[in-house]
């Protein structure tokens, strides 16, 4: 098998309707094993609608032009061979056939070794025989889609153990979106993922940890939401204040500079005082 890339449709049979995929496939090479035969989705821009849940996960909604699409069983790719996973097609090795070009893994080199040097550690803890490596194609089954997040949440633990930046946002982001699985695949909401999520959030603010400052209010609202889910309404109130206060601050400051994002703390402090008024309404915390 060589190690090239191919560019396909999911379905490559068009309905007389012309309904067509969403996706594209990369057949690309893991970093650590070699394994050649690696499925990496993506998908193709302005096809599925996308919001978001008020844990500020993605909601992929229907396009009668394009076959429905749930990305966030397909957004992590996993090598079946030594469980190796990325978030993004960059984190694998690719070959190019028309350009003629080979693209080595942008992964931390750090990580790399880490996971060669424990692929049996990881594997005892992570493989399962109910699952086979055709599981990790599109579609995934539901054992499938959260192993594939809790691989991306052990990554993220291992760059912060590196000290890779945003690694704390990256995680508590997976921690969500693996909460807010669990609960559409299994019916459980496991609490302790929040918990988990609140204490990485913190740490982001602490740190001060994010890409830009625009994040900054989107980690407040998030432990916000988080702690209203937890029914810790005194730490939700201290978040809502400090958020609150920084809108003023930057509103302050954007009156001699218009490049601070006054109107980002702006939207997300009304979102956080929005969530606290409708806190209990049951339709707000619907996670589909």
């Amino acid at each position: 098998m060589t190690n090239t890339p191919i560019e396909s449709s999911e379905d490559n049979q068009e309905s007389e309707h012309k309904i067509l995929s969403p996706l594209i496939i990369f057949t690309v090479q893991c970093p650590v094993c070699g394994f050649e035969d690696v499925k990496c989705h993506t998908l193709k821009a302005k096809t599925l609608p996308v919001r978001h849940n008020v844990l500020e996960v993605p909601i992929y909604e229907p396009n009668p032009k394009f076959h429905y699409v749930d990305f966030n069983e397909l957004q992590f790719t996993v090598c079946p061979e030594c469980l190796y996973v990325g978030a993004n097609k960059s984190d694998f090795k690719s070959h190019n056939p028309v350009t003629g070009s080979f693209q080595e893994s942008k992964s931390d080199k750090r990580i790399l070794r880490y996971w060669e040097t424990n692929m049996s550690k990881i594997a005892k803890t992570y493989k399962t025989p109910t699952i086979q490596p055709e599981n990790f194609h599109n579609p995934r089954t539901p054992e499938a889609i959260l192993l594939a997040i809790r691989l991306a949440i052990f990554k993220a633990k291992l760059e912060i153990q590196a000290k890779i930046p945003y690694a704390h946002f990256k995680r508590a982001h997976r921690y969500l979106k693996y909460y807010c699985e669990c609960l559409r695949l299994t019916g459980t909401a496991d609490d302790e993922i929040l918990r988990k999520t609140i204490v990485d959030l913190e740490e982001v603010f602490r740190l001060s940890d994010f890409p830009d400052m625009t994040h900054e209010f989107e980690v407040c609202y998030l432990v916000v939401a988080c702690a209203i889910k937890l029914n810790e309404e005194e730490k939700a109130g201290e978040w809502i204040k400090a958020l609150d206060k920084t809108k003023g601050d930057l509103a302050v400051k954007a009156k001699e500079n218009p490049r601070i994002p006054a109107q980002e703390a702006a939207k997300w402090s009304q979102k956080s005082k929005d969530l606290w008024q409708n806190r209990n309404d049951p339709t707000v915390w619907k996670f589909d």
